[in-house]
């Protein structure tokens, strides 16, 4: 302590000066000395100090109560120190009873104290009462201040600790009143004393002289006043009134129990008029102050001389403890008492028995004493006299006066009592009476018996009168021994042999409650349940009524071994049955050498007191009870249905799994109502399970049965006046139409169904459902697991993610599914995803456990879905067993992993392989035989290569120059980890995750990048291991959980920030906004939304306070290798702001496209494994050996992905109308919803139009997506793609080894249509862009069969792969604005080109054929372009042609961009020289001089820039170059058979020029035509339709 008092000194004189400083050391030293050692030892100096600084100032003032009171917790903010406790401190006038009176109101809210402490100190205060000076108290005259201290269990709310402090407020307030009126009511009884000794007519004067003496002992410290009031006696109404001025104690205020002067006077006076001078009562409410006891009231009468009533005065208080152990003889009134009985029930002379008696009354209860008339206490006397020592037991009860009280005294041998007997008869006593609360005190003696009395508490609303007589009966056989009645009754019932073999097992297993309880006949009954936990089962009950309960009155036993069973598990379980319990008792049973068996004895009835039929309902409740305690059944109100309904086990659960559905697709009751709804209407219940069974039960399936009870169930709905009920059954009603497949009776080899449901839904026939709707769903549900799986098409595929949204995980998933459509437009199948939740999981858990429990809720789920789907065997489809099929065949199911599910593919595909599941392990992806996504880091590479665009476009190089990062994951994380080991310039300045924020404002880019891949490698790597020595300067690790961060100089120049310290979610706002070159999100969570976006919609309430605005983003690009990290709105807000982005589903498509590559491999290599061409490990070799070019393969999609949506981007609102159109097109044939997409409406087109902004990327990248998708969908089923040409499509999804070795397999691959589609749909878009099919639909009317073909055959021809390719190569060698002009031109050649053969070739002969026939005309026209232009066209081209190559073009490269508009004349060409049999060269020199005669090099220009303000003049463009390639074709034609007919040796030109002579007139009305467009200024298309027609007119001269 000397220490502790120096450390404080030491403490107070560093950080005080001067007077205060001495002032508060000297307090805080008497402060100290006032407290156990123990506390102040526990505080550090620094707290110790502060609670002494913080207490100095509580006391400095003191207003006018007389208390001044604070409930608080301390911190260092307000109070300089802090604790784990909350604090009471109370200043006030020192005065009794305070201290116990808290600790009283504590105790009753069950408050632990953990210290308390208090100081005297005597002080002098001024006018205003602030303190002026204090001294330690040195005698008792003076008058002193007390401080007490005390700490309490921790309470945060401010509401409880505000209720606290009024309710010691309110004591202390009480104390005050009592210790204030104490001398005034000694003065009170001392004066009625006197009155009372006064003569009065009729009143006996020994009676007066007694009941003054009494008052007088009373006054002799052996009572402690609380209250005292005085009435009068209104002798008009015969009433008593209170008498104002004449309260005092807790009387003042009158604030006890109303009920109280009825009790204490009674309600006719009756009791007033013939009781003696004084009543000795208790009181009905327990003290708040001194003791917490039911205090004593006494009430004196008043009289006048002549005897009249004239009032009464009434004294509550409590007596001290002295008088307990008085001797009744020397106690005023009892010792008249005492004498009385000895006189009245003793025999004269038999001084043995008075002695006897007196010794019994000597230690007789003390409140009997007082309370009890002479006739009731020795009738209770002379009863306990009888005993005699005996081994008896006798119970006594007396009522008390007005029935607000029983009082029992026990008697029993002193060797039978224990703690769990006496609980017993309590027990006993307080159901009898129905009592409210009960007292007891115990009393042992030399004499063999032990006493209790026990004070019962009657409730004053319903009280029970019990048979005194069976109550003891009662008592009596709770302590009796019924072993050997035991013995006999097995014996009856098992023969001797067995039954005395169960008595030596049983004969001492029942304890003292047991047999209290039951007889030994009911024994035997639960001995043959106990015997059913011998056989294994874990439980064992009996359900039954007994034939003394009412119809709707219930019994249950429970038997379990070894623990008790927890009434929370239990009582809950009962009640969503419908049963209300009315009684519950424990039973411990202990066979000899056994397990404790525990019974559990339950008095029930049915809710709403309706009659049950037990030995109807008995098996299915009892199988209910079992399978809820095995965990197999959930326990929730469906379970009423058991009884109420009559329904088994199995059809609750599947009306359950029904309801949990309904949950996910935001049907908005609760599952409480939608319970409650099915019990309401029993009947319709039952045709709802008869419909199902109708469906779905192999046995009894019956489709026109199923249909007329559907129409009867929705015929008698009309009777249901309940508009919400109505609604919940049809939704049932729905659900079940809609449902196609279940597992609800698939079994196993042992006859069990499954412990999960699973049921393959339509969601297109369910009303109302959350947008988008999926092609397919299916639900799976368990106690366990609840999981969906929604797929956008028949063949599609996602991941399976383990959700922790157990609410609302569908949408979770649901929203992950409109992602997945997105990624999934460059592979084969179409979008899905799939999430489960594990339902038992809790926070005890181990890591391992935790794992564990989410592997095998993963496992129900997996076989959930594989329950109900086909299978392929031989080329066959074998339908699932036991399951009623209503849908097609449906073979195609794959799943990959997702969050949560990472490394769980081994387990998926050996379940897959365990069904026989013809895929095998190419069910799921990235297992040991197959891809790991990490260690290709295949999905960070995906998105690094959306980055590496963003900056391209920007002038910068990723890999070499360096670039700030500010990160959302860790190193541990396979995007976050791999994304940040892409290149060696980056500089990491910042990162978070869960746990920690990362900070190094200027790190050194090589060294950071080896410290980051070290940490890659290291097994569950966290920040706190990124080695502290090389974070440069203000940086550092720091946790999550801390309450602040300090910011450095660094800190505050690299981010932006002002502020000397952050909170860490404040922080982490901040990097969010740093102004930074990448933001790069590889973590989990939704950190950036639209300023029009509120949190709640967001759906992630774990970042909500962490969430920032797109606009607030700095960032110049984000790369987003993780999902969700961004909300559209909130990326299409950044976006418009300027920043650089796609999608989350654009950029980290490359997971989903390798997985997807690695299901199309096994597949073609299952084929062969099975034929016995392969061996497994061979195909595994194999994989491993084409790692490297399948990734090139998925990074090939993901960079030609990227460029198409940066190629839409450019200068897009010049062509908002088409992009109008589209979406349109999208919304009316049903693919998209635009509110979903957040797709901006016309009205904001128009006006982006006009602001010359355009769609943004994240607007492009959905656009982008969709138009692969619809292409994919109709390709797939066009017709006329059966060209082997086309099919050879499918050899690009797949490495180059296996195209050239497996290439029959490969065509005759199963899905190879749907691969051909994608292929094809990806390459068209990409290359393409997003409007070209739409737009060549539009313009043509042909389907997207014959424009694909078109496509393939002009691709081909213009040989746009090698062109493409050469540009892509490109990539930091020139601007890309100049790559996206070479792009721009190839697309426009290709887009003519395509639409060319649309217009001018038979599609249906074979491709090949017709790219033989033009291709090599296209290359000889590449190879002498020069020779054939005109001296002008020539100029032309070749100053562009070095511009290009001035800019970095290859000369090829820029030779072939830039003659685009020459060389699609080879197809003109081409068709000219075949009609006419004449030579290429030949045609071709006739071809362009022609266009030089005629200027249509320029006219063609011209066409082709007009600008275009809607959809129809666009067509009306299009339809004029169609045209001029019409005209053009046919001039030529037309002149070179003017050359056939003039002879072979004819020379072109002279043909041209007799051509011209011929038709001069016509020539020279197009040529003035012409010169007359060239002349306007601005001509409109008009003209240009009328030159053509004149052009018309000349090429048919």
């Amino acid at each position: 302590m000397e220490r502790t008092l120096d450390k404080f000194a030491e403490i107070v004189q560093e950080r005080l000066q001067g007077k205060k400083g001495q002032d508060v050391e000297a307090f805080g030293k008497h402060l100290i000395s006032c407290a156990p050692r123990e506390d102040i030892e526990a505080l550090k100096p620094s707290d110790l100090y502060g609670l002494v600084l913080d207490t100095w100032q509580f006391i400095q003032d003191f207003e006018d109560d007389l208390f001044k009171i604070r409930v608080f917790n301390p911190d260092y903010e307000q109070n300089a120190w802090q604790s784990t406790h909350t604090i009471i401190q109370v200043l006030g006038q020192n005065m009794p009873f305070m201290i116990d009176s808290m600790r009283m109101e504590l105790n009753r809210r069950h408050i632990t104290i953990h210290s308390i402490h208090y100081s005297l100190i005597a002080t002098k205060r001024d006018n205003k009462n602030l303190l002026t000076s204090w001294n330690r108290p040195e005698n008792d005259k003076i008058d002193k201040e007390v401080i007490i201290h005390l700490e309490i269990d921790r309470h945060t709310a401010k509401k409880q600790l505000d209720e606290l402090q009024n309710a010691l407020a309110q004591i202390l307030k009480d104390v005050e009143t009592c210790v204030h009126d104490y001398k005034s009511m000694q003065e009170k009884v001392l004066a009625i004393s006197e009155e009372i000794n006064k003569p009065v007519k009729g009143l006996a004067k020994k009676d007066q002289k007694e009941a003054c003496e009494f008052l007088s002992w009373l006054d002799n410290n052996h009572f402690t006043y609380l209250g005292y009031d005085e009435f009068s006696f209104d002798e008009k109404s015969n009433s008593l009134k209170r008498q104002r001025g004449n309260q005092f104690g807790l009387l003042k205020h009158y604030r006890r129990d109303e009920a109280e002067i009825e009790f204490c006077l009674g309600k006719d006076l009756k009791e007033v008029y013939g009781s003696p001078v004084l009543q000795f009562l208790k009181s009905g409410v327990r003290s708040h102050i001194h003791r917490p006891a039911y205090p004593d009231y006494l009430i004196v009468k008043r009289f006048d001389e002549e005897g009249n009533l004239t009032g009464l005065a009434r004294i509550l208080g409590v007596y001290t403890s002295e008088v307990y152990t008085a001797d009744p003889s020397s106690i005023p009134i009892v010792r008249n008492k005492v004498d009385s009985i000895c006189d009245r029930f003793v025999e004269h002379g038999n001084m043995q028995e008075r002695n006897m008696l007196l010794r019994i009354l000597a230690v007789y209860p003390r409140d009997e004493l007082f309370q009890s008339s002479v006739k009731e206490l020795g009738e209770i006397a002379v009863g306990v006299l009888q005993i005699r020592e005996r081994r008896k037991i006798r119970l006594f009860v007396r009522q008390g006066r007005f029935g607000m009280f029983a009082n029992c005294l026990l008697y029993m041998p002193r060797d039978l009592y224990s703690t769990e007997l006496r609980e017993r008869i309590q027990n006993i006593l307080v159901e009898e009476h129905n009592a409210t609360d009960i007292e007891f005190t115990t009393y042992f003696s030399e004499s063999i018996l032990a006493r209790t009395h026990f004070i019962v508490r009657l409730d004053s609303t319903n009280r029970a009168k019990p048979n005194h007589q069976e109550l003891e009966q009662k008592v009596i056989r709770a302590c009796s021994d019924w072993e050997d009645d035991l013995e006999h009754a097995l014996v009856d019932q098992f023969g001797e042999e067995k039954g005395s073999a169960l008595s030596l097992r049983f004969g001492e297993a029942f304890r003292a409650g047991y047999k209290s309880d039951f007889q030994p006949r009911t024994a035997v009954a639960d001995i043959e349940h106990i015997h059913e936990l011998d056989e294994g089962k874990p439980l064992a009950l009996s359900f039954y009524r007994s034939p003394e309960d009412e119809d709707h009155q219930l019994r249950l036993r429970l038997f379990k071994r070894n623990s008790p069973l927890p009434l929370s598990d239990v009582m809950p379980v009962l009640e969503q049955m419908g049963l209300h319990v009315l009684g519950e008792h424990p039973y411990k049973i202990h066979p000899k050498d056994e397990d404790i068996v525990w019974l559990h004895d339950f008095r029930m009835r049915t809710k709403e007191d309706y009659e049950l039929d037990v030995p109807l309902v008995r098996e299915n409740f009892e199988e209910t009870i079992f399978r809820v305690w095995e965990g197999e059944l959930a326990s929730d109100t469906f379970n009423e249905l058991v009884l109420k309904a009559g329904l088994n086990t199995f059809q609750v659960n599947m009306l359950r799994a029904y309801a949990s559905y309904m949950k996910q697709i935001r049907f908005g009751f609760s599952q409480t109502y939608i319970s409650s709804t099915l019990a309401n209407h029993q009947c319709l219940v039952q045709k709802l399970v008869e419909l199902f069974e109708a469906k779905f039960n192999p046995e009894l399936a019956d489709q026109e049965k199923a249909e007329c009870l559907r129409e009867e169930i929705l015929k008698e709905l009309e009777d249901v006046s309940n508009l919400n009920e109505d609604r919940i059954l049809r939704r049932y009603i729905e659900l079940i139409s809609a449902t196609l497949r279940t597992n609800a009776y698939v079994q196993d080899e042992e006859g069990r169904t499954r412990p999960y449901l699973s049921f393959k839904f339509s969601p297109a026939l369910i009303p109302d459902m959350p947008l988008p709707r999926p092609l397919f769903e299916i639900f799976v549900y368990s106690p366990r697991v609840e999981g969906v799986h929604l797929r956008g098409g028949r063949v599609a595929r996602g991941g399976l993610r383990w959700s922790d949204r157990l609410e609302d995980y569908r949408t979770e998933v649901l929203g992950l599914v409109k992602a997945q459509q997105v990624k999934n437009s460059v592979i084969v199948p179409a979008g899905a995803k799939g999430g489960f939740i594990a339902k038992r999981l809790t926070p005890s858990m181990s890591r391992e456990e935790f794992q564990n429990e989410g592997v095998a809720c993963y496992q129900q789920f997996i076989s959930g879905l594989l329950d109900v789907t086909d299978n392929l065997v031989e080329g066959n489809v074998v339908p699932p067993k036991d399951v009623i099929r209503l849908d097609e065949d449906d073979t195609y199911l794959v799943v990959a992993a997702d969050k949560g599910t990472a490394t769980f593919s081994d387990i998926a595909n050996a379940i897959a392989i365990k069904y026989g599941f013809w895929l095998g392990d190419a069910f799921a992806s990235g297992g040991s035989d197959g891809y790991d996504h990490k260690k290709m880091g295949i999905t960070a590479r995906g998105a690094w290569v959306s980055v590496q665009r963003h900056f391209r476009e920007r002038g910068i190089d990723v890999q070499t120059d360096n670039i700030t990062v500010v990160g959302i994951g860790d190193m541990g994380g396979d995007v976050f980890g791999n994304g940040m080991l892409r290149s060696k310039a980056i500089k990491l300045v910042a990162a978070f995750n869960h746990m920690h924020i990362f900070i190094d404002p200027h790190p050194d880019p090589e060294k950071s990048f080896v410290e980051r891949e070290r940490m890659f490698y290291m097994p569950r790597s966290t920040w706190e291991d990124f080695d502290s020595n090389l974070i440069s300067q203000g940086g550092g690790v720091y946790s999550r959980s801390a309450k602040w961060i300090k910011i450095t100089p660094e800190m505050k120049e690299v981010f932006g920030i002002t502020a000397d310290r952050l909170a860490p979610n404040d922080m982490i706002q901040h990097l969010l906004k740093a102004e930074v070159d990448l933001l790069w999100n590889g973590g989990i969570g939704t950190y950036v939304k639209s300023s029009e976006e509120t949190n709640s919609q967001v759906g992630d309430r774990a970042n909500d306070s962490l969430r920032i605005n797109g606009k607030d983003l700095r960032a110049k690009v984000i790369g987003e290798g993780g999902n969700l990290g961004f909300t559209q709105r909130g990326r299409i807000e950044y976006a418009l702001n300027g920043g650089a982005c796609y999608t989350d589903a654009i950029d980290n498509a490359g997971g989903v496209d390798c997985s997807d590559h690695e299901v199309n491999i096994k597949i073609l290599l299952q084929h062969l494994m099975e034929k016995g061409e392969l061996t497994l490990k061979q195909r595994n070799d194999m994989l491993v050996d084409m790692t490297a070019e399948v990734a090139d393969l998925v990074l090939k999609n993901n960079y030609r992905q990227a460029t198409s949506i940066s190629n839409a981007s450019q200068r897009n609102f010049a062509k908002i109308n088409e992009y109008m159109r589209f979406i349109s097109h999208l919304e009316d044939s049903g693919r998209l919803n635009r509110d979903l997409e957040f797709l901006p409406n016309n009205e904001v087109l128009d006006e982006r139009r006009r602001q010359e902004i355009g769609l943004t990327r994240p607007e492009l990248s959905v656009l982008i997506s969709y138009a692969k998708n619809e292409l994919k969908d109709t390709l797939s089923d066009a017709e006329g793609l059966d060209d082997p040409y086309v099919l050879k499509e499918a050899l690009r999804e797949f490495p180059v080894r296996l195209r050239h070795k497996y290439f029959e397999e490969i065509m005759s691959l199963r899905l190879n249509r749907e691969i051909v589609a994608t292929q094809l749909a990806n390459e068209i878009v990409n290359l393409m862009g997003d409007l070209f099919v739409h737009r060549m639909r539009n313009s043509t009317g042909l389907p997207d069969g014959q424009i694909a073909k078109a496509f393939i055959v002009a691709r081909d021809v213009f040989r746009l792969r090698e062109w493409w390719l050469a540009i892509d190569k490109l990539d930091h060698q020139v601007n890309s604005k100049m790559q996206f002009v070479c792009h721009e031109r190839l697309m426009r050649l290709i887009r003519r080109a395509t639409r060319w053969f649309l217009r001018n070739t038979n599609l249906e002969q074979p491709l090949e054929q017709i790219v033989d026939t033009y291709r090599p005309v296209m290359d000889s026209l590449f190879d002498h372009l020069d020779d054939h232009l005109s001296d002008t066209v020539r100029d032309e081209w070749m100053t562009q042609k070095q511009e290009f190559i001035d800019s970095g073009v290859p000369e090829d490269l820029a030779r072939f961009v830039t003659g685009t508009p020459s060389l699609y004349g080879a197809l003109t060409i081409c068709d000219a020289a075949r009609d006419t049999n004449t030579d290429v060269d030949t045609t071709a020199g006739l071809f362009f001089k022609l266009r030089e005669k005629l200027g249509l090099h320029w006219f063609i220009q011209q066409v082709n820039g007009l600008e275009v303000t809607n959809h129809w003049q666009g067509l009306a463009r299009e339809a004029l170059m169609d045209d001029m390639d019409w005209q053009q074709k046919a001039l030529l034609i037309h002149i070179m058979n003017c050359q056939v007919a003039e002879g072979p040796e004819s020379d072109v030109k002279m043909c041209l020029v007799n051509w011209f002579d011929e038709s001069s007139p016509m020539v020279q009305r197009w040529l003035t035509l012409l010169n007359e467009v060239r002349n306007t200024e601005n001509p409109e298309l008009a003209m240009f339709t009328v030159a053509m027609r004149e052009l018309s007119n000349l090429a048919h001269v």
